[in-house]
């Protein structure tokens, strides 16, 4: 039985980010649920019986690899990781003193800028500062480096966000069945390459059906 698919979109983004690869992936993602964590507007939230393959980018990757429900029974990460924050045995993450220092511009600068490292994409509607500072929270704190799930990897070769190295060592030790790079120096994969996102998908949906 192929699984659907269970989309989570990363840090300072909206459900708009998965538009162009569910496009692509045209009937590979009917009934497709896509979660939205309401940074700009209301959040949606989705479940449904398994089996279902999770597909997250950045933030939303960890979030699906830190909890994974029991319908889950795969992740695709795309410009993912499963860890972020600094740790005693993760010396390759971001420090708290930097994420805290997000949170409290996140409503002076800190967004926009992220924004336009990210790769210069602009959501529509007003952001929710607290649910951002909550995002950013969840970023230095979940740790899904025990997933027991099959995972398959997208990157750009220079992330400016979640760069190479960091990414490869959060998920040392982890069920990685692919792991595919893009020669890009964005966080944004899945607008500025939907068509690689989607390849990576079916593959994975090809491996868990």
């Amino acid at each position: 039985m192929k699984p659907r698919l269970l989309l989570h979109h990363g840090w300072a983004l909206d459900r708009t980010l998965w538009t162009a690869v569910l496009a692509v992936l045209g009937e590979d993602a009917r009934d497709a649920l896509v979660i939205d964590e309401g940074y700009y507007g209301q959040p949606i939230a989705a479940s449904a019986d398994g089996p279902l393959l999770g597909v997250g980018h950045s933030l939303g990757a960890l979030e699906l690899l830190a909890a994974p429900d029991s319908t889950l029974v795969g992740v695709v990460a795309i410009d993912g990781f499963a860890c972020f924050g600094q740790a005693d045995d993760f010396p390759e993450g971001v420090p708290a003193r930097v994420l805290a220092r997000m949170r409290k511009r996140v409503a002076d600068g800190a967004l926009a800028e992220f924004l336009q490292r990210a790769g210069g994409v602009v959501p529509e509607g007003a952001p929710n500062i607290g649910l951002l500072q909550q995002g950013l929270e969840r970023l230095e704190t979940l740790d899904g480096r025990g997933c027991p799930l099959s995972i398959w990897r997208l990157q750009s070769q220079g992330d400016p966000i979640a760069t190479l190295a960091m990414s490869d060592a959060s998920f040392a030790g982890a069920n990685v069945m692919e792991r595919r790079l893009r020669p890009s120096t964005d966080h944004l994969s899945p607008i500025h390459d939907p068509d690689a996102c989607a390849d990576l998908i079916r593959t994975a949906l090809k491996a868990l059906s």
